[in-house]
């Protein structure tokens, strides 16, 4: 019998607990060319030296958005609400968004978490990329801040 092994995939870099205050994205003159940007003023969680850290402010980038199979959800009690990504945005100026899980598959990147508005509810976002996803961040805001392993 033949036997193939996935391997699974573990980033140097997490999302979790991380808080997204802003988006910027832009369409494309070409399909599959769009751009998304998600910010992080107070950073995220990145291996650096073999010791996770908290970073100083960062940035996420994704490129080559297919918008077609790219959405945004709220889960408001009992009912799902897509939501377009300019709506998104502009829910952004009223509250953050805390990520809490993160999946990466071939080509899609899943986020969700949850968001504060009259009380907390979950929001999903799935990106579908065809570029390599970027994490930019600043140096850590304190100085040898050292994070429990994930």
């Amino acid at each position: 019998m033949n036997v193939y092994k996935k391997p699974n995939l573990m980033l140097p870099v997490s999302l979790h607990d991380a808080r997204v205050e802003k988006i910027t994205f832009k369409a494309g003159e070409n399909p599959l060319s769009g751009e998304l940007i998600l910010y992080f003023p107070e950073g995220f969680r990145a291996e650096v030296n073999k010791k996770w850290i908290a970073t100083g402010p960062g940035e996420v980038r994704f490129g080559g958005i297919d918008w077609d199979f790219s959405a945004i959800r709220y889960y408001e009690g009992d009912s799902v609400k897509e939501r377009s990504f300019e709506e998104f945005k502009e829910d952004l100026t009223e509250s953050s968004w805390e990520i809490v899980d993160e999946s990466y598959g071939y080509n899609r990147s899943v986020f969700s978490g949850y968001r504060y508005q009259d009380g907390f509810f979950r929001v999903e976002m799935e990106i579908y990329h065809f570029k390599e996803t970027e994490y930019h961040y600043e140096e850590p805001m304190m100085e040898n801040e050292v994070i429990p392993s994930l």
